[in-house]
């Protein structure tokens, strides 16, 4: 519901006989207030000179020619006309005519380096812009250029308001501060608004005190500031109360003393105050007065319309009454109202204006409703045949390809070569598919291509805006197994190579973020290569050695091996022994002598007869028996 900053609106210095309003989309409306019409439409050419941003309305004197002098005296009649000072984004001021009906001049010198945020007017040919930069610039209106700037930061000023007993600018931004034209130096600073400045109005007393009045944002208060050219860090000297937050300020001291503050607010009640300037004082916060609440008259329900701007009447025969404009910015509605200070609470009921324009549309234009009167007719839906502007043949055809099917041939077929290699343009376009869509799958199957020379050929052809989805696959596939990490560095390092320009322009906490995973992962495997040596070391010696055993034949008949205790002797063993033993006695033999061998082979014949007639007579005997 917000409306708008006040300084992108405003009454004419004239009895505000004429408002001027910039709505969001650029257009300046000048209104008429006393007959309630929209006088002048403009729509400023943006490439030139950008929206505006801030206005101030302004008397300029036009060119005198060399003519006579009743020429002269009628150019003097109509010399100071009322024109509009337009603040735009571009950072330069613009002059509009309201007898022309278009921008008469462009203020020329050193402008704002951004859009210029509030403009004010001395009555003396010079204007003071504020604007994103920081600075202040001063603008003569008879030279139509920028005679002086100076710095006024580090906060960024949103208004700013010209003093003209003191000759001082009070600027706002989250503190206020004065500073002197001449000297241009800082003279008083105020602080108490915890937002932005988004309001600032000033009023001269009797006794020439001046006084600024400051709303901030999220703050429903209004302060009062006393200007006397010294200090710091000043509090205020009073503070008004609002329901909601203010968007419009206005304020007049009348000749008895009397401090009047109007207040407009976002949800569109005017507020008015009625002060005594002399004392003011900053321990008790002060109410409204009186509050105006704007409703339409229907019949049905009482909806509210929001109030956009207020203004005391300066004419001495109706000082007593308010101006007030209420609706929309495309279509607003003026009045002058006596407030009633006896009730807290003054229900104003007014006609919605979008139907008093519509109904003096209607009177303008004869027919015109009757024209442009809709009725629809009533038909049978299941009698209603839809006609199509394309010739369609009258044969019906019958579609039995399944939807499955024809979503399978929507799919991007790669073109594969006879090899069943897929071409490079295929393998571009098969992986913008894949960078789109997010698919995993055809993802990997594209970025497990080995060739260096397709791979170039690809990303040579891929669009700028895929590189920076593929730097972030290609960091995801960092992370994983052996293989996935070779082919995400081989493509990472052809496409760094072909792409840096690309990602050198981003900014550098982005590509941080973006090749910080990949450095990770280079550095971690750093780390870790020492003991991945070792490991393959091992791994390749254990394998060298099941080869050669693999490779020996020493068992290729399959015979039966059987493997026995080794702490019992075997059969072979006692073999050996035993013929070890023979040796050691036949070597004792050898050492007798020859004579004592010969008896004892005499003696051995001797037993061998004997045990040879033995075995006769057993057997002779064996024979009697039988």
């Amino acid at each position: 519901m917000s409306l708008g900053k006040k300084h992108v609106l405003g009454f004419s210095p004239n009895g505000g006989q004429l408002f001027a309003s910039v709505d969001e989309q650029g257009v300046l409306r000048i209104w008429n207030t006393e007959t309630n019409t929209l006088n002048q439409e403009f729509t400023p050419n943006l490439q030139v000179s950008g929206s505006c941003t801030a206005l101030t309305w302004v008397s300029v004197a036009g060119p005198r020619p060399k003519k006579s002098r009743k020429s002269l005296q009628a150019q003097d009649a109509a010399g100071d006309q009322l024109h509009i000072a337009l603040g735009t984004f571009k950072g330069s001021v613009v002059i509009y005519s309201l007898a022309e009906g278009k921008i008469s001049r462009t203020l020329s010198g050193d402008s704002h380096d951004g859009p210029v945020t509030s403009i004010t007017y001395d009555n003396a040919g010079h204007l003071y812009t504020v604007g994103a930069d920081c600075r202040v610039v001063v603008w003569s209106l008879t030279e139509e250029r920028s005679v002086a700037e100076w710095q006024v930061g580090p906060e960024k000023p949103q208004n700013i308001v010209y003093l003209q007993k003191s000759g001082t600018l009070a600027i706002g931004s989250r503190q206020l501060k004065v500073y002197d034209i001449k000297t241009k130096e800082l003279v008083e600073t105020f602080t108490g608004h915890s937002g932005e400045i988004n309001t600032i109005s000033s009023v001269a007393s009797t006794d020439d005190t001046e006084f600024v009045l400051t709303t901030a944002k999220m703050e429903r208060v209004i302060c009062f500031w006393k200007i006397d050219k010294k200090g710091k860090n000043k509090a205020s000297a009073c503070t008004l109360l609002m329901e909601d937050l203010a968007y419009c300020l206005t304020s007049e001291v009348r000749d008895d003393g009397q401090l009047r503050v109007a207040s407009v607010t976002r949800n569109g009640i005017i507020h008015i105050y009625l002060l005594n300037v002399n004392s003011l004082s900053a321990e008790k916060f002060v109410k409204p007065k009186v509050s105006l609440q704007i409703v339409s008259d229907g019949a049905e329900t009482v909806e509210p319309l929001l109030a956009v701007a207020a203004h005391f009447v300066t004419d001495s025969n109706r000082s007593h009454e308010i101006l007030f404009g209420y609706g929309s910015r495309q279509q607003l509605q003026f009045e002058r109202f006596t407030p009633n200070y006896g009730e807290k609470l003054n229900v104003i009921v007014r006609a919605d204006p979008k139907k008093l324009y519509a109904k003096k549309k209607g009177k303008d234009q004869p027919g015109y409703q009757a024209a442009t009167k809709v009725q629809k007719p009533i038909v049978n839906q299941k009698n209603v045949e839809y006609n199509s502007a394309l010739p369609i043949s009258q044969k019906k055809v019958q579609n039995e390809v399944p939807m499955e099917a024809r979503l399978e041939h929507l799919k991007i077929q790669g073109t594969k070569l006879s090899g069943g290699k897929l071409l490079t343009q295929s393998k571009t376009q098969l992986l913008m598919q894949a960078l789109h869509s997010k698919d995993q799958a055809m993802i990997q199957a594209v970025l497990s291509t080995e060739n260096p020379e397709t791979i170039q050929l690809t990303l040579d052809r891929l669009p700028l805006d895929y590189v920076s989805p593929l730097v972030n696959e290609l960091s995801i596939l960092l992370q994983g197994k052996h293989a996935s990490v070779r082919s995400a560095l081989r493509w990472l390092h052809i496409l760094a190579s072909t792409h840096t320009s690309v990602l050198m322009s981003e900014d550098k906490e982005a590509l941080r973020e973006k090749l910080g995973v990949c450095l990770g992962v280079a550095e971690q495997r750093m780390h870790c290569l020492s003991e991945a040596l070792q490991i393959t070391g091992r791994v390749n010696l254990i394998i060298s050695q099941m080869k050669r055993n693999a490779d020996n034949h020493l068992n290729d008949n399959k015979a039966l091996i059987l493997d026995e205790d080794p702490d019992e002797p075997t059969p072979e063993a006692e073999d050996t022994l035993f013929a070890e033993n023979n040796w050691s006695d036949l070597e004792e033999d050898q050492a007798v002598s020859p004579k004592s061998i010969l008896e004892d082979e005499l003696v051995a014949d001797d037993d061998l007869a004997t045990d040879d007639g033995n075995a006769d007579a057993d057997t002779d005997s064996d024979v009697s028996m039988d």
